[in-house]
């Protein structure tokens, strides 16, 4: 039963070539006139049809707790009596009063200000690449002029969708330029026999090194845009030059900062992934145990648990403002960020299957949320003892641990390196499969069963949402690296590129030091709101140290990254 291969078994002809064509169907695909119709019916009809089915059913069962009403509305009947707002807007509760009971915005607003991420990757990448491909002998991205474009290109637009200004022109100018950076790319020389394989097929796989992970410009982009936006958005909602529909929401809702938060923990999880991945030493795959994995991630965590508890105790001794229903009394994100390296290991020691253990994550507690008292304790009881008082913070990092594990499976998948062109491209299949599911889940849980997304306790509406746009933007990014870097010659198709060409500089430098660039930010984010009363500055004047207050923060990473030094 368990012996070798019988040479003398008949092969039936039929069955060998469906079995070929089969395993080879990704080698040949192509879009074409057969092709387009299934394409668009898949990608665009099925998910619209179903979007908009959802949309009609909406409410027809619910499965939510009802919200218990706030306090202003439980005194006024509406979202605040004129008599009880604070009228010094310099005093500690009126910057509470002014980010409470808010209620978010749309998503398609969120997805249309953030579409701008996206867009700055591309004229980047498109320019890029035209300037390698007309003298790729002296190119070099590491230029005063390369990186006054970076700033130009990623900052600038952040900078002004994010403060309501302009967006659509924004948007335009992004395309545009995309369009005239990408005519400049001359295609590559066409093949004689368009059936045949692939001729930089064979360098790729000649650079092939099982368990190596080389960089990927597509992810390193997204990681540090990610940062970047979260960094800016924790000062500029301090300032009246930023919308406050963007700010985090009360309860239920979405906002641009909800999906910042739990954008930050996913990209976490997609890069997190490496420290677990099977190792190759001397041909033989070594796996870590679930002790050493444990040890890892207590050390991983004790510096994050220290700095949460020096900005608690900063935060009491100067009485800085403080949103409780944030994440409770005492904690705050860097709690979360801290017990994640010691809860990781033991979701992944469950189940192998990352998706499986998130989703059984996330059922439980939706379940657990909706189907019994413990919503309507999390939404309207008393800050009495300890866990009632940071219930918030407590309870939601469940679902943060099942963002991290999802970032973690989508990162298992594009973080090794892969062996072949044709494994390189169904990654993409894979990634916009992803995201079709998560997109699905949301939409079930949402338009159906009538359950609102709620970052304050990071439910499983609010967690697949994150997932699935986190999902789509890098789908997008892969797509925008397949289709520039395609132009390639074969020798350069995974490695020998010249410096600055697969990042930015700025990107490498947060990169290489992501978590002291956020320390730090949240440093200057309290000096400035110590130093300077930020709800009275203008708009030139706030427009002035928020240009400042970037700058600094990109400056301690700039010099680590000269000194090839990484702090964590």
């Amino acid at each position: 039963m368990g012996g070798g291969h019988n040479d003398n078994l008949l092969k039936d002809p039929a069955i060998e070539e469906w079995t070929w064509m089969r395993q080879n169907t990704h080698r040949y695909f192509k879009v074409n006139k057969r092709t387009t119709p299934t394409l668009l019916a898949m990608g665009l009809v099925v998910p619209v049809a179903l979007f908009y089915t959802s949309l009609y059913t909406q409410d027809t069962i619910k499965f939510a707790p009802k919200v218990k009403k706030s306090w202003a509305e439980a005194c006024s009947g509406q979202k605040m009596m004129e008599d009880l707002i604070p009228s010094d807007p310099t005093s500690k509760e009126y910057k509470e009063w002014r980010v409470t009971d808010l209620e978010g915005s749309s998503m398609t607003e969120i997805h249309l200000v953030l579409s701008t991420v996206a867009l700055s990757f591309w004229c980047w990448k498109c320019k890029t690449a035209a300037e390698f491909h007309h003298n790729p002998t002296h190119f070099n991205g590491r230029t005063w002029g390369h990186f006054v474009f970076e700033c130009a290109v990623f900052l600038a637009p952040m900078f002004l969708a994010l403060t309501d200004r302009h967006l659509y022109t924004v948007i335009t100018v992004l395309i545009c330029m995309g369009v005239y950076y990408r005519k400049q790319i001359p295609d590559p020389p066409r093949r004689p026999d368009k059936w045949a394989p692939d001729p930089r097929d064979d360098e790729f796989k000649k650079s092939y090194v099982p368990g190596k992970i080389t960089p990927k410009s597509y992810l390193s982009i997204y990681r540090a845009e990610m940062m970047l936006l979260t960094c800016f958005c924790i000062l500029a909602v301090d300032f009246e030059l930023f919308p406050l529909r963007f700010a985090k929401v009360e309860t239920f809702g979405t906002s641009i900062m909800d999906l910042g938060v739990g954008s930050f923990v996913f990209s976490a999880g997609v890069v997190g992934v490496k420290a677990f991945l099977p190792r190759h030493v001397d041909g033989k795959v070594v796996t870590t145990s679930l002790w050493h994995q444990l040890k890892a991630g207590f050390w991983t965590a004790f510096p994050m648990l220290v700095l949460g508890a020096a900005r608690l105790l900063l935060t009491e001794s100067v009485d800085y403002q403080k949103h409780t229903s944030e994440y409770g009394t005492h904690w705050n994100f860097f709690f979360t960020l801290g017990l994640l390296p010691i809860f990781v290991p033991l979701g992944i020691s469950a189940y192998s299957n990352l998706r499986v253990t998130s989703a059984a994550l996330l059922v439980i507690y939706q379940s657990l949320y909706s189907l019994t008292p413990l919503g309507e304790w999390l939404e309207g009881a008393d800050r009495i003892g300890l866990v009632s008082a940071n219930r918030e913070g407590i309870f939601s990092f469940v679902g943060y641990l099942a963002i991290f594990l999802l970032g973690m499976s989508l990162g298992h998948e594009v973080l090794p390196d892969a062996p072949s062109f044709e494994a390189r491209r169904m990654r993409l299949v894979s990634v916009l499969g992803t995201w079709v599911t998560a997109f699905i889940s949301y939409m079930l849980l949402n338009f159906v069963l009538g359950i609102a997304p709620s970052r304050r306790f990071a439910n499983a509406p609010y967690c697949f949402w994150v997932a699935g746009f986190n999902t789509a933007m890098l789908w997008i990014f892969m797509l925008i690296e397949e289709d520039v870097d395609s132009k390639l010659p074969p020798q350069l198709s995974r490695t020998g590129r010249p410096a600055g060409y697969n990042a930015p500089l700025i990107v490498e430098a947060v990169n290489m030091n992501s978590l002291t660039t956020f320390l730090v930010a949240n440093i200057l984010t309290g000096l400035v709101n110590m130093q300077i009363e930020t709800l009275l500055c203008g708009t030139s004047k706030a427009m002035i140290v928020l240009t400042a207050y970037m700058i600094l923060i990109l400056l301690p990473a700039l010099l680590l990254y000269r000194a090839h030094l990484r702090l964590r």
